[in-house]
């Protein structure tokens, strides 16, 4: 197969739109796409204006649609020349100083859809450093800086916004030359109001204590599928042209537009390009995960015959940091590979929130962060919110729409699909929760039963789907709902050695074991599970549930229900698509266990 590599490390805009169906069907068959550099792996000062990259992120706000010239006729009054320009795939045409645009003839306006995709929030370290290694281009390191190479001839903005289309079509900023060589701000842009626009406020990150990069995606065509908290893969031309900074943009007149944008969204809306970078899109994908141990194809039959090998390695790990506790440890690991896999009507099934409840706090206060730092290793997104009085009072856990600057102000619960959250009731401390702390343990409990976040619009809410895995770590029942509640049953010889538990175990995970592990974790998500027809065994067992119950403890469709859905994800670890007579039985044999620890539990000693 021919290699398209070099082609696509010179493509500019005008030579892909010159032949874009060739262009495309040759990025498809392209076998290896890290040679077009990956913006979350390489820095975009050291990649040129109009160059073919790509990004991976999440979708976190979506802006109105913007209109630009498509086609459009220049005339050249030194040579009489009159050429047909494009502005698709770019947002500044470089107009000569002896140029004319002709607004009458051969105009053509079309519409582009922008968002903002930020970089996969509480991607795993581990994650972030195998994509580094396998898409960092030491190369890109040795050019200048970006700013340097860009064209010095005027520059004419190919962009606007659709209420400018709506009061003039024939509209168009041309921004002065000399703003080409001005350095932009990146760190604090003030404006005339007094009112500050911080790095912080233009990146918009979920997790503010979380390192993360920010584009603006500009997409062609359909994008009707794509929604907010999308994971997807865009390949697109870069414009970095310090111009499209909101402070170059030309002061408007408010008294004679009214409509028009204030300050704060100007700039929040154009953001610094070194800061926040736009990319053109001419391919997006949707992304089922994004471990970068795995490939694009995946292959069911190999991943269940080496799934029972990878859960005994997992399950030796996780029983002694649960201090010999085998019955947490197999809860743990179905709640490792649960996801959402159905919805219907209010219900999320799959759903499988985790509380493990009486942990050793008072001889080890930090367990849960010593657990939590254990985990982290072997998933590929995940998120530690210690629940203190402080943090549930001051916290921003859902996403809010900012009327100000025109946008959707992100929360730590605005997360991607299969991203693990755990909550650390243990740091909770006497204290009194205010509005804002009740909103955010309501919010915290709504998602965990529904599995749907809530937006806050000001004028109405609206619930978006998610797919978040909650494990609450505890030391009695948590305040929080939770799907399956497993009290901890340490044993005492592993409670003196805790400390040599987790030496242990991490010199036990070497890299081959933990990458291994990684990868049973995400391919049992993408497994395909059937129902099987004959669940005679099931049915049998479930009348006799319901015969030996009584008015104190009843046995509903509800437990039911929860019974299939643990069967799902002890058939599943095992490496069996369809559930079988033996993993029913080992279901039945865990749930009676638990049922007996939260009759029988102790208050912790430890």
């Amino acid at each position: 197969m021919h290699d398209f590599t070099f082609d696509f490390d010179s493509v500019s805009p005008n030579v892909w739109i010159a032949k874009e169906e060739v262009w495309k069907e040759n990025l498809l068959k392209l076998s290896n796409w890290c040679q077009i550099p990956l913006l979350n792996s390489n820095a975009s000062h050291n990649l040129s204006d109009g160059k073919l990259v790509r990004f991976r992120g999440m979708v976190q706000d979506m802006h109105n649609p913007e209109f630009y010239f498509e086609k459009f006729e220049v005339y050249n009054t030194a040579t009489n020349e009159v050429t047909i320009k494009s502005g698709k795939y770019c947002d500044t045409a470089h107009i000569l100083e002896n140029e004319k645009v002709n607004y009458t003839e051969n105009l053509k306006s079309a519409q582009r859809q922008a968002m903002v995709v930020v970089s996969l929030p509480g991607l795993s370290e581990w994650a972030q450093q195998l994509e580094d290694e396998q898409n960092h281009l030491k190369h890109l390191d040795q050019q200048p800086n970006t700013s340097k190479r860009l064209n010095s001839n005027a520059t004419l903005k190919l962009k606007r916004s659709h209420d400018e289309a709506e009061e003039n079509p024939e509209a168009m900023d041309v921004v002065d030359n000399s703003v080409l060589h001005k350095e932009p701000k990146t760190t604090e842009v003030i404006d005339s109001e007094t009112s500050a626009v911080s790095r912080e406020h233009l990146l918009n990150f979920p997790l503010p204590d979380v390192n993360s990069k920010s584009c603006i995606v500009k997409i062609y065509g359909e994008a009707d599928n794509l929604k907010l908290n999308d994971m997807i893969e865009v390949v697109g031309f870069l414009s970095v042209d310090p111009a499209l900074s909101g402070e170059f943009q030309p002061d408007k007149n408010c008294f004679l537009e009214p409509d028009c944008e204030n300050n704060a969204e100007t700039i929040t809306h154009n953001p610094p390009p070194s800061l926040v970078p736009r990319i053109h899109a001419v391919f997006v994908k949707k992304l089922d995960h994004c471990n970068p141990l795995l490939g694009d194809v995946f292959d069911q039959t190999p991943v269940l015959q080496e799934a029972n090998s990878a859960r005994e390695h997992l399950l030796k790990a996780l029983t002694e940091l649960l201090l010999g506790d085998q019955l947490a440890a197999e809860y743990l690991i179905c709640h490792l590979i649960a996801c959402v896999y159905l919805r219907q009507d209010t219900l999320a099934l799959g759903q499988f929130c985790l509380n493990l409840s009486n942990l050793p706090t008072k001889k080890y206060p930090n367990y849960a962060k010593q657990l939590y730092d254990i985990i982290k290793q072997f998933v590929t997104k995940s998120y530690y919110l210690p629940l203190t009085i402080d943090n549930l009072n001051t916290m921003a856990l859902l996403p809010k729409k900012d009327y100000e600057c025109n946008r959707l102000t992100s929360g730590i619960l605005q997360l991607s699909k299969h991203t693990h959250l755990v909550l650390d009731e243990t740091k909770m401390e006497q204290g009194r929760l205010d509005s804002t702390g009740v909103g955010n343990i309501t919010a915290l409990g709504n998602m965990i039963t529904t599995q749907k976040v809530e937006y806050d619009f000001k004028y109405y809410k609206m619930e978006f789907d998610s797919d978040i895995k909650v494990l609450i770590l505890s030391e009695g029942k948590s305040l929080l709902p939770s799907d399956y509640h497993v009290p901890l049953r340490p044993e005492e010889s592993s409670l003196e050695i805790f400390d040599a538990i987790v030496e242990a175990a991490t010199y036990y995970l070497k890299e081959d074991i933990m990458n291994t592990v990684r990868k049973y974790l995400t391919n049992l998500k993408l497994v395909k599970y059937t129902i099987s027809e004959d669940l005679q065994f099931v049915e049998d067992d479930f009348i006799e549930m319901r015969s030996q119950s009584d008015t104190e403890n009843p046995v509903t469709a509800d437990d039911l229900h929860r019974l299939l859905v643990l069967a799902r994800l002890v058939s599943l670890s095992r490496g069996h698509d369809t559930l079988n007579k033996e993993c029913w039985n080992i279901t039945r044999k865990m749930e009676n266990d638990r049922q007996d620890r939260i009759k029988n539990r102790v208050v912790s000693a430890f």
